[in-house]
């Protein structure tokens, strides 16, 4: 049986609101991320995607359950936003974060900080401070920044959301290639259904607020995979109807609009 690398069991969390009520984010959650291996999460916006990647990452406390992810790891977090340092430079920003790593345990990187920031495509703005450069070019570089540190694990917080089609598809290729080369594990938040399938090796669907686990689907597609390869269709036609969406539109239809 394959070792987990991130354990969530019967987990839940509520936030406190004003007038000393509470919302209830998570109810009675349980997932497993065997190593190596990648994982999306997939669910509706605002349901606590985010907050299951702040339990694992020990950034968020959780009321109630077990959360933990086995030693050795090396863990790098993707936010929604950027958070880059903004007195470094685009270049320093990786560099700075790489090596605080090397001091671990004489840890050696299998490639260089300009590696990641041409798969970025931003080698050319590498002298450039981050309130030079748009949002989504400051997203790639935290991307870069986070890939570049060669993570056992990768906590990925719908991080392609704020780029365009084309740039976003480039990405999620080199994503893939780095996951395959450095067999790191990845746990993947995101509400793009298509993304999931095309992405991961099993998909969780968790429900809306308060988010349980709906399915885990294990995606048996060989990659690369096509939108149009009709086991794509067929997949995303059944996560849909289990968060509640069957609206009879063909595939491509929904995937332009």
């Amino acid at each position: 049986m394959p070792e987990p690398a991130a354990v969530l069991e019967r987990v839940a969390k509520s936030y406190k609101v004003g007038g000393g009520g509470s919302i209830d984010v998570l109810d009675d959650l349980t997932l497993t991320a065997e190593r190596g291996s990648f994982v999306a999460i997939l669910g509706p916006s605002g349901c606590g995607k985010s907050t299951i990647l702040g339990i694992l990452s020990g950034l968020l406390p959780h009321d109630a359950g077990v959360a933990r992810i086995p030693p050795p790891h090396e863990i790098a977090y993707v936010f929604q936003t950027a958070r880059l340092l903004p007195w470094r430079t685009i270049e320093q920003n990786l560099e700075i974060t790489r090596a605080a790593r090397i001091g671990q345990r004489g840890h050696a990187y299998q490639r260089s900080t300009a590696d990641y920031l041409k798969a970025a495509g931003l080698w050319e703005y590498r002298s450039f401070y981050p309130a030079a450069i748009s949002g989504g070019m400051q997203q790639r570089a935290s991307i870069a920044r986070a890939l570049s540190v060669e993570p056992t694990m990768l906590l990925m917080d719908e991080p392609f959301s704020a780029l365009d089609e084309l740039t976003a598809r480039t990405q999620r290729t080199f994503l893939l290639r780095t996951w395959r080369d450095y067999q790191s594990t990845i746990i993947f938040v995101t509400h793009n259904v298509l993304e999931a399938i095309t992405l991961a090796s099993s998909i969780v669907v968790v429900s809306a607020r308060p988010a349980r686990v709906l399915e885990r689907i294990d995606v048996d597609i060989p990659r690369p995979r096509s939108l149009t390869d009709p086991r794509v269709g067929a997949l995303q036609d059944r996560i849909l109807a289990l968060l509640g969406v069957d609206d009879g539109e063909p595939l491509q239809r929904r995937a332009s609009g």
